[in-house]
């Protein structure tokens, strides 16, 4: 008797079947690539900064690298960040600028807050030498007052009866003119 092939996948050794079973038999038991490929940066990076600084949005070095355009020329030459402790952005002030910077903390937050370090609530002043020389400016540029400002400010040192004690504030309002 002679045989007759039922198929010609069969005469191929070629089992539909089988295929089947072996294709779901894949598909369930998968092997993972011999190379995955690079991990994300974002988890080889994460270990250099510190926690508390990833929270803040900005570090100090990108504070530091940016202090200029963030608070303007002037104040960035008087005071640099040194680090962020918590919610407090901890600045290195030359000694005779604290008062001015303290008066105007609450605008310097603004500002960094905006630039992005959202986290900083408050600053803490430290009085110590800069780490790179601030640029002195060539000449004094202290402006004169216009005429509106010497009123009102003749007005309110009326009271004051030292000629020296007079002088000195009207130095220090010519100064704190020519900063704003």
């Amino acid at each position: 008797m002679a045989e007759t092939p039922s198929s010609d996948s069969e005469q191929n050794g070629f089992d539909a079947q089988l295929e089947v079973a072996a294709t779901a038999w894949l598909s369930q038991r998968r092997g993972k690539p011999v190379w995955a490929g690079p991990p994300p940066v974002a988890r080889l990076i994460a270990n250099l900064v510190p926690p508390d600084q990833r929270k803040a949005g900005m570090t100090v070095r990108e504070l530091q690298g940016r202090w200029g355009e963030i608070v303007g020329d002037k104040i960035a030459t008087i005071c640099q960040p040194d680090q962020i402790k918590g919610e407090t952005l901890v600045l290195k002030v030359v000694a005779a600028a604290a008062p001015l910077l303290s008066m105007r903390s609450t605008e310097i937050v603004g500002l960094v807050r905006l630039a992005g370090a959202g986290k900083i609530k408050k600053l803490s002043l430290v009085r110590a030498p800069l780490k790179q020389a601030a640029k002195a400016p060539a000449k004094a540029t202290n402006r004169k007052l216009n005429a509106s400002e010497q009123r009102k400010l003749d007005e309110q040192l009326e009271q004051v009866t030292q000629p020296s004690l007079k002088a000195a504030l009207t130095r220090l309002a010519e100064a704190t003119a020519s900063i704003d």
